[in-house]
């Protein structure tokens, strides 16, 4: 990497905000949500992953290189036009919860989730199309670290078992470094500023998110 030292300094951001300390993900981790608690959160969490092509799209309407649209692109199709995108790796995952695809996507976001979206819509349709990049960066970074621990807590503590449910979690775990490399290619030193507090607003964003699905019924049960 060219900024380096950009880069590093989201690390720290994101290490210092990381949601894998999260009293959510933490009662997960522990195996100590009730299933209920997760069929809650998968709902809340596909609204979230519906939205996430249209926070790819807005960073690529707003790119005038057209070789780093096509990069956007690529990424772009493998979340929408694929036959097993997704948000269908995440329904299908959701029916091993036992929830139908109907009560998935007819559920309602609450307003920490609506909220979480529109920060990152925010972000993602900024003309200044680092902070796009650098939220985008962020999060693909976030999710893959608790990707990497959530099909260890799905079969130990939950019973899934199935290749197929645990896709999702397994696409996710993989390390995709294209919009680090984006944004490496057009950040200055000088918007380091710029893009650290985009860095900072997702991830105060994803906590937020997590709140909306935290009850006072798992918080009284969380030993760690």
């Amino acid at each position: 990497m060219k900024h380096q030292t950009f880069f590093n300094q989201l690390s720290e951001v994101i290490e210092k905000k990381s949601i894998l300390n999260h009293p959510f993900y933490k009662c997960w981790q522990a195996g100590k949500l009730e299933k209920s608690e997760l069929q809650e959160y998968m709902k809340q969490y596909y609204h979230f992953e519906n939205a996430f092509p249209r926070f790819m799209s807005g960073i690529h309407t707003n790119c005038e290189n057209a070789e780093m649209r096509k990069v956007m692109l690529k990424d772009l199709i493998g979340e929408e036009g694929e036959a097993t995108n997704h948000v269908d790796q995440l329904i299908t995952f959701s029916r091993a919860l036992g929830l139908s695809k109907d009560e998935v996507i007819n559920s309602k976001a609450n307003q920490n989730t609506a909220d979480a979206i529109k920060t990152f819509l925010e972000l993602a349709q900024d003309k200044n199309i680092k902070k796009g990049l650098a939220a985008l960066a962020t999060y693909k970074e976030q999710i893959r670290k608790v990707a990497e621990t959530k099909e260890h807590g799905l079969k130990e503590y939950y019973g899934i078992q199935s290749d197929y449910a645990l896709q999702f979690f397994r696409t996710h775990a993989k390390k995709n470094v294209a919009w680090h490399e984006l944004l490496d290619e057009m950040i200055s030193e000088k918007e380091y500023p710029v893009a650290l507090g985009a860095v900072n607003s997702l991830c105060d964003a994803w906590w937020h998110y997590l709140d909306g699905v935290t009850t006072p019924s798992m918080k009284k049960r969380m030993v760690c």
